[in-house]
């Protein structure tokens, strides 16, 4: 008995260990939303730069800061040559000025140039999603274009037949026959196209995602979830947008370091008489001003860009829906013309052509529902970090 149960151990785990691998293949080779992102992504060159320069631009920012530390901006000792006493140099007032440049300005100019880099990193990698996420449908819809135009095919074969078997008993004219050839000719033509298409759009999205050109996935998946409504209000999208997005946030940190640089200016009132301060104080208040400026115009620019996004998304959202009731219904539809066909009352054909008009119909609500998908992604990206809506 021990030795039954050690040899089905045995066997089993030997079965284990061949379905496994298998079973992760065959998932390997289905293609989803999230894969997609993870893979362009994953293999972006563009965004390994950005991180590159962030990590650059740290270390930068890390070491002028340590350097700062140490400036003195009051006085520095000095061995007196000819006594060998210590003595001090006191600075003059536009000497410190420089100095505090030295010590405050310079370290936190290089450390918004890190956050630059910083936030830069998030938008590329939201950036490259957002377009991961429309190679997706571009894939989704070639190759089940490619499946409906199959199916197209096989209906315009038997149809053919059909036609061929009322043409042999003279029910029907040559010129109806020849019709249906001219159809199956055209849709042959449509399954050629779409599997053009298709690997078109494999190949592009394997340059981007860094798969082989000649790997194709066996199946591009339908997304397993139900749209979901906004979440969050049109004001509270807004109130995130100008509270977070990358543009409006340099802005103002642009503005911050104006005005310290302006109240450096302003030690010991040396803009008011040194002359070279002078200047550089009155551009500041110019650039000040046109910060400003800018400020107001970015903050307006993406309140209008957020709320007209919010009311696409809207519309999106109860177009599917409508989208999916009207399918519903046409799938009951097809079950009353398969009883009426079933009773003799109309032909398959009838039956076949409304399931592929239903196929047809339901291939585009999933389009529809991954362009929604798609949508809502790109707009809470966009009251993110950013990049907006129509970047």
């Amino acid at each position: 008995m021990g030795k039954k149960v050690t040899a089905l151990v045995t066997l089993m785990s030997a079965f284990f260990v061949w379905f496994i691998p298998q079973a992760r293949a065959v998932s390997e080779n289905i293609l989803n939303r999230q894969t997609a992102v993870e893979l362009v992504v994953k293999n972006s060159t563009q965004l390994w730069n950005a991180k590159e320069e962030e990590r650059f631009a740290k270390e930068e920012y890390e070491e002028q800061a340590a350097r700062a530390q140490s400036i003195d901006i009051e006085k520095f000792s000095f061995e007196n040559p000819f006594t060998g006493e210590e003595e001090y140099y006191y600075y003059t007032s536009a000497e410190q000025m420089q100095l505090r440049m030295a010590k405050e300005f310079v370290p936190e100019s290089l450390k918004f140039s890190h956050e630059v880099k910083e936030k830069t990193v998030k938008v590329t990698e939201n950036a490259l999603s957002n377009a991961a996420d429309e190679l997706f449908l571009g894939l989704y819809s070639t190759y089940h274009s490619v499946k409906l135009a199959e199916k197209g095919l096989e209906l315009a074969r038997k149809n053919l037949q059909r036609q061929q078997e009322l043409f042999d008993k003279g029910i029907i004219t040559e010129l109806e026959l020849e019709e249906a050839v001219l159809d199956l000719k055209e849709a042959e033509n449509l399954v050629k196209k779409a599997k053009r298409d298709f690997e078109n759009m494999h190949r592009t999205f394997n340059r981007l995602a860094g798969l082989p050109l000649d790997f194709r996935y066996d199946l591009i998946g339908t997304p397993r979830t139900d749209a979901e409504d906004i979440r969050i209000t049109e004001d509270e999208a807004v109130k995130s947008a100008l509270e977070n997005r990358m543009e409006i946030w340099s802005t103002k940190r642009q503005i911050e370091l104006v005005e310290l640089r302006m109240e450096i200016y302003r030690h010991k009132n040396v803009y008011k008489f040194d002359y070279y301060t002078i200047k550089d104080y009155a551009e500041a208040q110019d650039e000040l001003e046109n910060l400003k400026l800018t400020l107001v115009q970015q903050e307006y620019d993406i309140e209008k860009e957020i709320r007209q996004a919010y009311k696409d998304l809207k519309k999106s959202y109860n177009d599917l829906k409508l989208a999916e009731l009207n399918l519903e219904r046409q799938k009951n539809q097809l079950g009353t013309l398969k009883k009426q066909y079933e009773k003799g009352l109309i032909p398959a054909s009838a039956v076949e052509q409304t399931e592929l008009a239903i196929s047809n119909l339901e291939f585009a609500v999933n389009m529809s529902l991954i362009s929604y998908l798609n949508k809502q992604d790109r707009f809470y990206r966009a009251i993110s970090v950013g990049p907006g809506v129509t970047e």
